[in-house]
């Protein structure tokens, strides 16, 4: 009998506590309808804001490196297997994160281009010579890891000629 006279106290708070609450099945379905449709509220929110962060990434990504960038090609540094570059890069960029494909092509209005790309790592350069086969257009395209290139339009000769450079993501 002890026993039982120890329980019904603890069975009176919690009666208590269910009545002061209102713990009742209806008010606990009402909650949890409530928090169903907060949550799909907060749900919607969230997915809103991140497409519209994507949209804005994409948009910055492209405009970081779809560009046409003008200058002389050539120059008087003899860069050993790519012809004669400028003392300074023709143009320098940074990619901030991977770029899954970026072409470099290079149109000149005479003489034989080269394209040289320097970095993004220590020792790292890619040569391109312009050809027959691509219309003396220097081109190179894929993966682009993250980091700084220093882009250097020559000449095999040295001639200086008006270049075009396009920076292009697109396939």
């Amino acid at each position: 009998m002890v026993l039982l006279l120890s329980l019904k106290p603890k069975l009176n708070r919690f009666a208590i506590a269910m009545t002061v609450f209102d713990f009742s099945i209806p008010c606990i379905v009402r909650l949890s309808k409530l928090n169903a449709i907060n949550i799909l509220i907060l749900s919607m929110a969230i997915l809103f804001v991140n497409i519209d962060n994507n949209v804005a990434n994409a948009n910055t990504k492209a405009n970081q490196t779809d560009k046409t960038i003008t200058g002389q090609s050539g120059g008087s540094t003899d860069s050993k297997g790519c012809g004669f570059v400028p003392n300074t890069p023709s143009y320098e960029m940074n990619v901030e994160q991977r770029i899954d494909y970026m072409r470099l092509t290079v149109q000149t209005n005479g003489g034989e281009p080269t394209l040289l790309v320097v970095g993004p790592n220590p020792g790292d350069s890619f040569c391109v010579l312009g050809d027959e086969v691509s219309g003396l257009k220097p081109e190179i395209s894929g993966v682009w890891e993250a980091g700084y290139y220093q882009i250097y339009v020559g000449d095999r000769t040295g001639s200086r000629h008006q270049f075009t450079l396009d920076i292009s993501t697109n396939n």
